[in-house]
């Protein structure tokens, strides 16, 4: 079933205008949450979500123990009511990218086009990026219409707003 196109803009417009996300990992353990920028690119194995991340934070040691994590992107706190806010939870796994990596160049491009301010931090050692390859998603594009979409439909309508459900 193919989502409407009213849906396939709010999702769209979730993925390429908003620039942080909530991610959630396991810390020792236990569910953690923090905030990342983000930037979308688009790689061999199709879309990816990317991220760039000190060592020394939390989340990223928590990434590199279990790659298993979930990003939640939100529309802009409005009047309307907060389940009506529109979102999108998604499951994913990050892969660290060494600079030697082939998608290397692909993933800064893209997060430095969105994230120009963070140029000096590719200069620091301790700095890595993360893409993360999305198992599946959860759009909640307003009260009582939720989606679960296949990685592939997260980025039809990333790409070109053609989405199935």
């Amino acid at each position: 079933m193919k989502l409407d196109t009213s849906t396939t803009g709010i999702l769209r417009s979730l993925l390429v205008s908003r620039s942080t996300a909530a991610l959630a990992t396991l810390h020792e353990g236990r569910p953690f949450a923090s905030m990342v920028p983000f930037a979308l690119a688009v790689a061999p194995g199709g879309l990816r979500l990317v991220t760039h991340v000190s060592r020394l934070a939390a989340h990223t040691r928590d990434m590199l123990a279990a790659p298993e994590v979930c990003l939640l992107i939100t529309a802009p706190e409005s009047a309307a009511l907060p389940q009506a806010l529109p979102r999108v939870s998604i499951s994913a796994v990050a892969e660290f990218i060494p600079r030697d990596h082939a998608d290397y160049a692909t993933c800064e491009s893209a997060y430095l086009a969105k994230h120009p301010q963070a140029a000096d931090l590719f200069q620091l050692g301790d700095f890595s990026i993360v893409a993360f390859m999305p198992l599946s998603a959860r759009l909640v594009a307003g009260f009582g219409r939720a989606h679960t979409l296949a990685p592939e439909a997260l980025a039809a309508a990333a790409l070109d707003g053609d989405s199935t459900e």
